[in-house]
């Protein structure tokens, strides 16, 4: 994750898009079939495909469904007051 100083939000520089080409420079070689190949399979990781901020919402936000809002309260207080603190500044703007 990497934080934009200007909006104090994070974006997952791990994502990748099947849009992005490679930019090649004149002095580099275009890319080999291998180097075309690997790239599909990072395209279909995980790592590379979902966002990690849009994925800890969404477990977060199920597991208040699951527990319902007082449960939820109750498990996030037994959380450290220092990760709470950053979980809020994780999924600022999310």
């Amino acid at each position: 994750m990497t934080e934009d100083p200007e909006t104090r939000t994070y974006k997952d520089c791990m994502l990748m898009c099947h849009f992005e080409e490679p930019k090649v420079t004149e002095d580099e070689e275009p890319p080999t079939e291998q180097d075309k190949r690997k790239k599909m399979l990072a395209l279909k990781d995980p790592v590379h495909t979902v966002s990690l901020q849009q994925f800890v919402y969404e477990k977060l936000k199920a597991q208040q469904e699951l527990l319902g809002e007082q449960g939820f309260q109750s498990l996030m207080e037994t959380v450290d007051t220092e990760i709470v603190t950053q979980l809020q500044e994780f999924l600022q703007g999310f």
